[in-house]
């Protein structure tokens, strides 16, 4: 083999790598209870990777987690770990309903349009939950605290935007810089 062919993909590999940067920062809410609803995402970002598969369980009669963010045809595996039946469905987007059932089963779902997508249980009305789909994967939930952190992001200028079922804050700006952390603070309302 030609020693240039093999340096070429690193040479290439290399910089793209490390022309990278982190996001983090604050949502502040009014009222705090809704921050842990709150997905923090890039406006524009690159397409996604490969796809992924994310688990989501239904236990104590919730979805954990109760807000999943993802990107563009990713996979979510839904398991029931309730000693009751429970059945996944969403009337947004592309509109599925997974079935019931049983403790221990799963159903997955691959989510192929970006969109917010409400996750309920036809047998239990009180179970919600909520998959924020991106185009991307640079996108994160914010904790109880209100902090989150988008790591691996390409360097350059970007929008950057909250989603949550409840609350709103206008977008803001932010420049990565390579091997860089940008800090942004949301007042959301």
């Amino acid at each position: 083999m030609n020693a240039r062919a093999v340096l070429l993909p690193l040479l290439v590999s290399g910089p793209l790598l490390a022309e990278r940067g982190t996001v983090t920062g604050t949502v502040i809410a009014f009222p705090s209870k809704y921050l842990a609803e709150t997905v923090v995402y890039l406006r524009d970002a690159p397409p996604p990777r490969a796809p992924r598969r994310h688990r989501v369980r239904q236990k104590g009669m919730s979805f954990l987690p109760h807000v999943l963010a993802i990107a563009v045809h990713d996979a979510v595996v839904f398991l029931n770990d309730d000693a009751v039946d429970h059945n996944v469905f969403s009337p947004d987007g592309e509109k599925y309903n997974l079935g019931v059932f049983s403790n221990g089963e799963a159903r997955e779902r691959i989510f192929a349009r970006p969109g917010i997508y409400t996750q309920q249980c036809s047998m239990h009305p009180e179970m919600l939950s909520y998959v924020f789909v991106g185009t991307s994967a640079h996108a994160a939930v914010v904790d109880g605290d209100g902090r989150f952190t988008i790591p691996d992001v390409p360097a350059g200028s970007w929008k950057i935007a909250i989603w949550n079922p409840r609350l709103g804050a206008p977008d803001q700006a932010v420049i990565v810089s390579p091997g860089g952390t940008a800090a942004v603070r949301f007042d959301a309302n």
